[in-house]
Order: structure tokens, then C-alpha cells, then sequence
């Protein structure tokens, strides 16, 4: 019997990791999900085979139409309420088994953590997928923690600046010493699996250091410029690069930049604006100042 599917999909090609023939559709789930990267492509399909169907005298029982899971299931309802019906209908059922009860739980963290801090749909996807991989291999840590760990290490791959360990703990509640055991677990599990940690490219957190500056929009395009072209420089050399966090590195950039532009900020400023501390920011001014000689043009 061939299933016939609802959904759509601009190309037949996964739009993170662009392999060609690898979309799959999971019937439990409703997804559709790239079979080499584990991106859910789309959510919330809609089956509309024979089994979903019902014998017309069912129709008689139900409401106005669109109102009912009858009508949803008889196929008399709009498309939207079907939609919705599969969501239903999927998280209504007994959840018999730790692993949907450890994803229900990380859906619900992440519903809040897209609310609070802006975060991508394509990174909580992947943060559900990457949990459930995990999870599978063996990761067990304090749930709420371990949420936080794994949407940290999406949240870096992807480059997104606004999720920062700071945010994790101000605004999600998370305790940073079990975090930073729970961080440290999921990256040696990742690494047996083969999961490649994110490289953060210090220059994703520049437009927000230079806003907490509070400078005119033309003057903060400029900085951001500036620094971007400092930063650069400074990354082609390994004594200052290595072992520093992205954030300090790109905290110098901004400060020398704002220095040699006449523009006034302090070392504590920027340092509370990158979350680190003034020592460490002070520490690398001073050795990026015997190693090089930069003109910024402002």
C-alpha cells in the first residue's frame, strides 16, 4: 500500500549539509529528517494513507467541522487542523520509554530558552537530535544542565553569540559548576562518537561587544569594521591566539580599535561586555602590544 504525504520541500537536497537522496520520513514522529546529518527537515507531516481514515457513518458523530479529532481524522477538517492534530495526537500518547520522556523534557527547556534568548528553530532541532544521540550513547547528567551543555554546543557551531554561559545561568537557571560537568561529559562522549567540536570564530561576538558601548549607529559600523580587520591580524598569530577564549580576543580587537580612534572605554567595560574578566583582557592588551603594529583607519 503506498503512504501518501503532506509536506513540501523546496529542493531534494537537505539545506544544512546539501546531500542529495538523503531526506527520509519518520511515520512515528510525523518529520521528515536528512538521513546524513540528523537535520529535522520538517515537522509535524501529515499522513494521509488509509489508516488515517474513518467510515463516513463516524462523520455523523462529529462537531462542526474542524472543531473535533473526529472531523481531523475523516479527513473533513482543514489542512491546518490536521496539522495540529498529529502534534496532538503525538505527545498525548504514553511515553513508555526514558528516551521520550528525556526529549519531552529538553523540548519543553528549549521552548523556553527560544523565548528567553532568541534562538534559532535550526538550532533547537538540532539540539534535540544531537540530546537524543547522546542520550542513546549513554549521557546521563543532571537534566536541566545537561540540556544547557548540549544547546551550548549547537548554539557554538552555529556561531549564534546571544547564547553565552552568562545567559545559561542568569536566565535559564542553570548552576554553572554542574554545567561545566555536564559540558565536560558531553564533550569526551562526543569525541568517541566522532563529533567534531564547534570552532567559534572570535568575530561572531564583535556587533555585540561594540553595542554594549552605546555609540551612534554610524560609529558602531565603523568600530565593527575596525576591529574585524585587527582581529584578523591577530588570529595569524598562535602566541596570542592560543588558549584564549573568542570573546577576549575579539574584546582587544574592539578596545585597540576604540583606542586608536580617540573613542573613551574602559578595560572593565569591555571585559563585563565579552563576559570574562579585566585581568585576562589586560593581559593579552599588553602582549598584543609588543607583538604588533596596527593603522586603523576610522
Amino acid at each position: 500500500m503506498t503512504r501518501q504525504l503532506l509536506f513540501e520541500v523546496e529542493e531534494r537536497r537537505c539545506p544544512a549539509c546539501r546531500s542529495a537522496g538523503s531526506l527520509v520520513v519518520d511515520y512515528e514522529r510525523g518529520q521528515v529528517i536528512c538521513r546524513n546529518c540528523g537535520t529535522v527537515i520538517r515537522d509535524s507531516v501529515v499522513d494521509l494513507g488509509p489508516e488515517w481514515r474513518k467510515p463516513e457513518s463516524s462523520r455523523a458523530c462529529a462537531g462542526p467541522i474542524g472543531s473535533s479529532l473526529g472531523e481531523v481524522e475523516s479527513g473533513a477538517a482543514k489542512i491546518g487542523d490536521r496539522l495540529r492534530s498529529i502534534s496532538i495526537k503525538k505527545f498525548a500518547r504514553p511515553m513508555s520509554t526514558p528516551s521520550e520522556r528525556a526529549e519531552a523534557g529538553i523540548r519543553e527547556f528549549l521552548e523556553t530558552a527560544r523565548q528567553k534568548l532568541n534562538v534559532p528553530k535550526v538550532v533547537i532541532e538540532e539540539t534535540i537530535m544531537l540530546y537524543r544521540r547522546l542520550y542513546e550513547a549513554g549521557y546521563r547528567v543532571p537534566r536541566v544542565e545537561g540540556y544547557a551543555a548540549v544547546l551550548y554546543f549547537v548554539a557554538k557551531k552555529y556561531g549564534i553569540a546571544a547564547v553565552t554561559l552568562k545567559d545559561l545561568i542568569e536566565r535559564l537557571g542553570v548552576d554553572k559548576s554542574v554545567f561545566m560537568s555536564a559540558y565536560m561529559e558531553l564533550m569526551s562522549l562526543a569525541g568517541r562518537l566522532g563529533i567534531k567540536p564547534p570552532r567559534v570564530d572570535p568575530k561572531i561576538y564583535i556587533p555585540k561587544i561594540v553595542s554594549a558601548l552605546n555609540l551612534s549607529d554610524e560609529k558602531s559600523a565603523e568600530v565593527q569594521r575596525a576591529a574585524v580587520t585587527l582581529l584578523e591580524r591577530i588570529l595569524f598569530l598562535p602566541r596570542l591566539r592560543n588558549g584564549r577564549k573568542p570573546q577576549i580576543l575579539a574584546a582587544a580587537a574592539v578596545y585597540h580599535t576604540c583606542y586608536v580612534a580617540g573613542i573613551e572605554v574602559t578595560q572593565k567595560e569591555l571585559a563585563k561586555a565579552a563576559d570574562s574578566t579585566e585581568g585576562s583582557l589586560r593581559e593579552l592588551l599588553k602582549e598584543l602590544a609588543e607583538s604588533i603594529y596596527v593603522e586603523v583607519t576610522i
